[in-house]
C-alpha cells in the first residue's frame, strides 16, 4: 500500500459507533470477505465500486479514501448503518429473557449487519460453502484480481456475470474454486439473462426472495438466507451453519435439529431482526463467548 495516495484520516460520525475491539470481527467476521488488517492496525477494504481504510481512534471511528475518489464518506455511512436503526431493532431482540442472546449481545456491542450489494453478496456466499474465513477471502480476491474492473492504485471491482460466464475453467481454477467454479459459472449464465435480477428480486417478499435464489445453482438454503440477510438487508433472515448449529445446540438444547427446525426456531424466537440476533450468536460461538444454560433438572417420579 505505500505507492497508495489515500486522503488524510478523517472521523466517521456514527449514531452507534464500532468498538476497537470489535472492528475485527464488524469487518472480518463473516459478512463479507473483501476486508484485510494493515500491519498499522487500520482495515482496507472494497465494497462496491468504493476502497476505503477504517481504523479506531481516540474519538471513535476514522476513514480515508483514495485521493480522487467521491463518496467514499456516504458509501461508508450507509455500509455501517450510521443513523443506528440497528441499535434500535438490537434493543428489541428477547435479550431482557434470554440470557444466551443477553451474554452475546454484551460480548458483542454495537455489531450491526453491514449493508451490501446484492451481487458482491452472491458471488462471496457462492464461495463459501465447506471453506473458511480466509479461504473465501483467497478466493474472492482472486476473481477481482484476474476478472474485475480496475478502481485504481491495484485495486479491483469484483467481476460482473459476464465477466464470470465467460471466463474460462484456467482462470477460475487459478482462484482456487474447485466445484465452486460451476456455481458461479452457471448462476452468472442465468443472471445475464435478467440484468435487473437485483430489483426484481428485491420486490419480493422473503420467503419467494429466499426461494428464488435457491433456484440458482449452487445456492443451497444457508447461502440463500446469507444473501437475503447480508445482501438484500432482510434482517429477518436467519442463515444456519455449522457454528449456529452449536450455539444453539449447546446454548439452548436444540441438539439433533436439522438446519430447517433451527431456521425456524430463529425467526420464531428473535422475531424482525432474527439475523441480527444470528449474528451476535455466530460470533459469541467463534470466539468462545457463548454461554449455555444448565439442563432443567428432572422431576422425581412420583411415589403414587
Amino acid at each position: 500500500m505505500a505507492a497508495t495516495e489515500w486522503t488524510a484520516w478523517r472521523p466517521l460520525r456514527l449514531a452507534e459507533d464500532v468498538p476497537a475491539a470489535l472492528l475485527a470481527e464488524q469487518l472480518d467476521g463473516g459478512q463479507s470477505f473483501r476486508w484485510s488488517a494493515t500491519s498499522d492496525g487500520a482495515w482496507v477494504g472494497i465494497f462496491g465500486r468504493t476502497v476505503a481504510m477504517l481504523r479506531s481512534g481516540a474519538d471513535g471511528l476514522e476513514w480515508r479514501g483514495l485521493k480522487g475518489a467521491a463518496g467514499t464518506e456516504a458509501a461508508l455511512l450507509a455500509y455501517l448503518d450510521a443513523e443506528g436503526a440497528q441499535a434500535r431493532l438490537s434493543a428489541d431482540l428477547p435479550w431482557r429473557s434470554d440470557p444466551v442472546l443477553r451474554a452475546a449481545r454484551e460480548a458483542f456491542p454495537g455489531l450491526r449487519i453491514l449493508r451490501q450489494d446484492p451481487h458482491e453478496t452472491l458471488i462471496g456466499f457462492l464461495c463459501s460453502s465447506n471453506k473458511r474465513i480466509l479461504q473465501i477471502r483467497v478466493m474472492v480476491a482472486g476473481l477481482a484480481e484476474k476478472l474485475g474492473e480496475p478502481l485504481g492504485a491495484g485495486f479491483h471491482a469484483l467481476p460482473t456475470w459476464s465477466a464470470l460466464a465467460a471466463a474460462d475453467d484456467a482462470v477460475l481454477k487459478s482462484c482456487a474454486l474447485g466445484y465452486r467454479a460451476a456455481f458461479l459459472r452457471g448462476t452468472a449464465q442465468r443472471l445475464l439473462a435478467r440484468p435487473r435480477w437485483a430489483e426484481e428480486f428485491a420486490a419480493l417478499d422473503t420467503p419467494a426472495l429466499l426461494a428464488e435464489l435457491q433456484s440458482l445453482p449452487g445456492v443451497g438454503p444457508k447461502v440463500a438466507a446469507c444473501v437475503t440477510l447480508f445482501g438484500f438487508g432482510r434482517l429477518e433472515s436467519f442463515p444456519v451453519d455449522t457454528w449456529v448449529v452449536q450455539a444453539l445446540g449447546d446454548a439452548y438444547g436444540l441438539r439433533k435439529w436439522k438446519p430447517a427446525q433451527l431456521e425456524q426456531f430463529g425467526r420464531a424466537h428473535f422475531g424482525a431482526a432474527a439475523g441480527l440476533a444470528q449474528q451476535y450468536l455466530f460470533s459469541a460461538a467463534r470466539h468462545g463467548k457463548l454461554i449455555t444454560l444448565p439442563p432443567e433438572p428432572k422431576r422425581p417420579k412420583s411415589r403414587r
